[in-house]
């Protein structure tokens, strides 16, 4: 008799529990052995809830079942298979229409009557009522403790601890919180996290201080002693309630300072709202390779343009500032030389199939976590990581897709650098912008002494 062996694991919590794929795979190898039945075909979902059928492995197994390269399906245990009721039925209906059998190692289960089919339907029920169950309730618990003003979770934010249900502030962090206060009166949080870099200061995790982690906490309100939180789709925020727990501030001093960060946005706004980089996001930092973008740098009651790596405002990078105008001399010289116009490749057509296959996947993979999540198979921390990548994954893909769909021709490309090159001194920065845009998609360049070259491009 062929045999079809098919395991499932979520988590390595599930490993802890005896439930690992090698202790499946041994479980069900000795069974089969015993049995007589050959082992023709192993699939396994590392890493799957067994929530739904969104599962590649139990995909496969129902093609080749069609196809009738086994007899009978064994697992190790029924909620390896699946939690559902109605996705057990379907299974069933579509075993017993291609004859095979379906057996587990480690209960007696028997589908060919139907006190058989009755029971093992109240096992899978049972097993369905669990995960639903976990899942509402620590969904409640949650919910009631952030309506009490509780922490629903290990982690107060920087400057508090928590221990055995007691908060308290953590001596050094919360000083930090209270400059971040203090500066934020006066200061961007970008001159803030320098200020603070500068010092030699790190974040809880032994990382720079960058300009959001430093707006977190400008803009959280746990510090003068509300909780936020998100209900029904609406964020609202409760009075904190936990044992221990005193505020770095008073609500009236954060309210003060949430209105000078709101009046410096507005007028940094208004200042910027009429200038205009045509290289910015196109032109790489000679130092890292990263977009630079547009800033201006004031001096003696003057303000200059300049370009900026995008990483520096981080400090992840030391690459030096581009002048505005050097730069725009540049790209003058580069379009000019006919020799470089002549010389211009054209990239391969992309597939866009495939990048709309690969954001496809992303975006099941996302749904996949999301049930874990759920499920309470992975942390939190787990869920957010690598859901994030998978979004800057996604981000970059669709970047990728629309240049792609937005390819020109090659004639097209060559007539608007011839144009550029007649005209690049007389038209605004506007029409540069997207005359640019509309050709190039990365602009290298190197600083040689006081000169900016640009020394290689690549096009959309």
């Amino acid at each position: 008799m062929k045999c079809a062996i098919y395991r499932r694991v979520s988590t390595d919590e599930q490993a802890e529990k005896g439930f690992s794929l090698e202790n499946q795979l041994l479980r069900l190898q000795a069974f089969a052995e015993s049995q007589g039945w050959e082992v023709v075909h192993d699939y396994m979902d590392d890493g799957y809830s067994g929530k739904n059928m969104n599962r590649p492995q139990i995909k496969r197994m129902l093609h080749d079942l069609k196809l009738n390269k086994f007899d009978v399906v064994l697992v190790y245990r029924l909620d390896r298979f699946t939690r559902s009721v109605k996705d057990l039925n379907d299974l069933l209906e579509v075993f017993k229409e291609n004859e095979v059998d379906f057996k587990s190692a480690t209960e007696s289960i028997d589908t060919s009557t139907a006190t058989g089919r009755m029971i093992l339907n109240m096992m899978v029920s049972t097993a369905q009522w669990e995960r639903e169950t976990i899942s509402e309730r620590v969904k409640d618990v949650v919910r009631k403790k952030k309506d009490l003003g509780l922490i629903s979770t290990g982690y107060p934010p920087y400057g508090y601890a928590m221990n055995d249900g007691v908060i308290s502030q953590v001596p050094h962090e919360v000083e930090i919180v209270k400059f971040v206060f203090e500066k934020a009166k006066v200061y961007g949080f970008q001159k803030i996290s320098k200020l603070l870099n500068e010092q030699g200061l790190v974040t809880r995790n032994g990382t720079k201080w960058l300009i959001s982690t430093a707006s977190r906490i400008a803009h959280n309100p746990f510090y003068s002693g509300e909780m936020r939180y998100k209900r029904d789709g609406e964020t609202s925020t409760v009075p904190i309630n936990v044992e221990g727990y005193e505020p770095v501030i008073t609500k009236e001093e954060h309210k003060e300072v949430l209105k000078a960060i709101k009046k410096r946005n507005r007028n940094q706004t208004r200042a910027k709202s009429n200038e205009v980089y045509p290289f910015s996001g196109i032109i790489l930092c000679p130092e890292c390779g990263h977009p630079m973008k547009g800033t201006r740098v004031s001096s003696r009651g003057y303000y200059y343009k300049y370009y900026r790596c995008d990483r520096a405002s981080d400090h992840f990078c030391n690459g030096k500032l581009i002048r505005y105008e050097k730069l725009d001399k540049a790209f003058a010289e580069y379009i000019h030389d006919a020799f470089q116009i002549d010389r211009i490749e054209i990239k391969e057509e992309t597939n866009t199939k495939d990048i709309q296959r690969e954001i496809k996947r992303c975006k099941s993979k996302i749904e996949r976590l999301k049930d874990l999540y759920v499920d309470g198979d992975i942390s939190k921390k787990k869920y957010k990581n690598d859901v994030g990548e998978l979004n800057e994954k996604i981000y970059d893909l669709e970047q990728k897709l629309l240049s792609a769909e937005n390819k020109i021709s090659h004639d097209h490309i060559r007539e608007n650098l011839k144009r550029l090159s007649e005209f690049w001194g007389l038209i605004d920065d506007n029409t540069k912008m997207e005359s640019i845009r509309g050709v190039f998609d990365t602009i290298t360049v190197e600083i040689q002494g006081n000169d900016v070259v640009i020394t290689d491009h690549t096009l959309l």
